[in-house]
């Protein structure tokens, strides 16, 4: 079977740095709802969410993950949407 390469981008240490910092807000604000500290209707919760999406999606596209990256980017969407909704509607 041939193996494909898959021409990664450059490796960058702040974007590297970044995807760490997401994972550890996302896995922060999963760990902060899970134990009830706070309300999964809050913009911190939500912007946390949205901080972590964002991290992911550049980490995993300058991997080429392209299957991760649009399921960050979809998050990202989705925490910006409630983001929105509990800072203006609720």
């Amino acid at each position: 079977m041939k193996q494909k390469n898959i021409k990664h981008l450059p490796q960058n240490k702040l974007a590297e740095a970044f995807g760490w910092f997401a994972s550890f807000v996302i896995l922060t604000g999963y760990g902060l709802l899970s134990f009830g500290i706070i309300n999964g209707e809050s913009a911190i919760y939500h912007g946390m969410f949205l901080i972590g999406s964002i991290g992911l999606a550049v980490i995993t596209y300058r991997h080429r993950a392209f299957q991760s990256f649009m399921v960050n980017v979809f998050f990202g969407v989705l925490a910006l949407i409630a983001l929105i909704r509990s800072v203006y509607f609720l």
